[in-house]
């Protein structure tokens, strides 16, 4: 097995992978371009090493990125060979777990995604399941147990040299400001097969729940399981949360991990509401907040960039959060993220103008009165009342931000919700 792993055709495919990803480089500094130099080199010195189990992998270095709902998450970037070697560990072992795994599964796997993952909660709802239990794993990727796991690769898995060395992955160290601390549990997330890692390992929750005949979706570690009754729901959550912490070796966040209704759920950012055609989707309350809080740090009047750089970066972000969130129903609350925008950027403009003068002047550029002009430029009302004034609302307006190229929220949704085409 391991010998098919480290077929040239399966690293060449794994190599193109990696540079096509690029990423930071580990703790060794080597950036993705510099592999392809070093493997013409050492390639065979390398192949040799792990055949014969002498190859050992450079610790991960640790970065900490902050979590929407507060927190960090650590990430653990591993050095290009080892994203190399992983990565055509995955390529391999893929195949060999995707006809197993379940259909109620979305996360991590080809061909499958969220939008299908929520799309099915709504079908469980219309259905009539409309009693929710939302699991939530603490911390489970630093928490998967390295025994369990080993357990259930070796009943697919009959190479010891290729369990030895996923073993080595799962149990390399950690570097922070230049100590490497080691690992019993967990694995980091920035690894190329960790998601396929916790699909396997989460794959004996999705047996469970077929088994017992329930309705459930599963994205990665969110899961949602879908009953008719409260009383049901309790009952489940109560057991499951056994089995995962017993049999799994995880642990359940009682604060997090709760029965709800559908409008009071969320599901990979989204919720749902009731309405006389059934339950539909909309955008979570922790969605909206979280754009908000990226519409805020990229429109602070403080920062000193230029509009054009500006509204570049914005529109990057309005494009690909619509595209995510496309699939709801938010027409409304698309108008009211663009009134905030608008309010923002003319904010900004505002303070940019600086003086008097230079107000004035770029508000008779704009077609205002002169005396108009200066009257406004003279004003002693705060940015946020001055940018909802009537002169600033009809010249810094919607049709003058689209000139821009910023399109906003609202246009790009209605955009994309009449030329998208139907996936599911």
């Amino acid at each position: 097995m391991l010998e098919e792993i480290l077929d040239i055709r399966n690293v060449q495919r794994a190599f193109r992978r990696v540079t096509a990803n690029k990423g930071a480089s580990g703790i060794d500094g080597m950036q993705t371009d510099e592999l392809r130099d070093y493997l013409n080199t050492n390639w065979q010195t390398l192949r040799s090493c792990i055949l014969s189990g002498d190859y050992r992998p450079s610790a991960v270095r640790k970065v900490e990125i902050p979590k929407n709902g507060g927190g960090n998450r650590m990430l653990g970037i591993p050095t290009v060979i080892d994203r190399l070697i992983q990565q055509s560990i995955f390529q391999w072992l893929s195949p060999k777990y995707e006809g197993d795994f379940s259909s109620n599964s979305y996360g991590f796997r080809p061909g499958r995604n969220a939008h299908q993952a929520v799309l099915k909660a709504q079908e469980y709802l219309n259905s009539g399941y409309t009693w929710v239990v939302e699991l939530d794993l603490d911390k489970f990727f630093d928490r998967v147990n390295h025994d369990k796991l080993m357990y259930l690769l070796s009943g697919k898995i009959k190479d010891k040299r290729t369990l030895k060395l996923i073993r080595l992955y799962l149990s390399t160290g950690i570097m922070e400001d230049g100590l490497v601390s080691p690992r019993t549990e967990g694995m980091p997330q920035g690894s190329p097969f960790s998601p396929l890692l916790s699909n396997i390992i989460l794959h004996e929750l999705d047996t469970k729940l077929e088994e017992r005949g329930h309705h459930f979706v599963r994205y990665a570690d969110d899961c949602s399981v879908y009953l008719r009754s409260r009383k049901s729901a309790h009952r489940v959550i109560a057991s499951i949360s056994v089995y995962l912490e017993d049999c799994l070796k995880l642990k359940v966040n009682k604060e997090k991990s709760k029965v709800s209704r559908p409008s009071q759920s969320s599901l990979l950012g989204f919720s749902f509401y009731g309405s006389k055609a059934g339950w539909k989707m909309r955008i979570a309350a922790k969605s909206i907040s979280a754009i908000k809080e990226k519409i805020r740090e990229h429109t602070r009047r403080n920062r000193p960039v230029p509009l054009n750089e500006r509204t570049t970066k914005l529109k990057e972000i309005i494009h690909g959060w619509v595209n995510y969130f496309s699939i709801a129903e938010a027409k409304s609350q698309m108008v009211k993220l663009d009134e905030m925008l608008r309010t923002r950027l003319r904010i900004v403009l505002w303070k940019q103008w600086k003086s008097i003068t230079g107000r004035a002047r770029n508000l008779m550029k704009m077609g205002v009165v002169k005396l108009r002009a200066y009257q406004l430029a003279n004003t002693r009302k705060g940015y946020c009342r001055t940018a909802n004034s009537p002169t600033l609302l009809t010249t810094l307006d919607k049709k003058f931000f689209i000139g821009l190229g910023l399109d906003g929220f609202g246009n790009y949704y209605y955009w994309k919700t009449t030329h998208q085409t139907k996936l599911f």
